[in-house]
């Protein structure tokens, strides 16, 4: 190692941080933050939607039916980043079941609706 004279203070100083500041990014990769609190960063409909490459409706009817994590106060949605990428990770499965379970549930009650008698429908008798 060289030796720094005392004009050479400062610059040395100034790349000892650099490098302390890109040691620390790279350590924070490698552990994924684990040990820290993670920050819940807020997403807005919109965002979740952009984010799973689905509608908006579509969103609306996975909170409707339970199948992702979200939030609700009063009329308003909310999705926490971290929720939704642990959901995502965990394959998409939260609530009432997958969705499997969901599309039987679904044919279940197709099935079971009630249609009117034909002597009904054409008014009279």
């Amino acid at each position: 190692m060289d030796n720094i004279t005392f004009e050479q203070l400062p610059q040395a100083v100034s790349m000892l941080i650099e490098k302390v500041g890109q040691l620390a990014d790279k350590v924070e990769k490698v552990l994924g933050n684990t040990g820290q609190r993670q920050e819940r960063r807020l997403l807005t409909l919109d965002d979740v939607a952009t984010l799973l490459n689905k509608s908006s409706s579509t969103i609306y009817a996975m909170t409707s039916d339970k199948r992702i994590p979200y939030h609700k106060r009063g009329n308003k949605l909310y999705f926490f980043e971290n929720e939704i990428i642990a959901w995502i990770e965990q394959g998409g499965t939260s609530g009432t079941g997958n969705e499997e379970e969901f599309n039987k549930r679904l044919e279940a009650l197709r099935g079971s609706k009630r249609r009117k008698p034909d002597s009904l429908k054409t008014g009279g008798m």
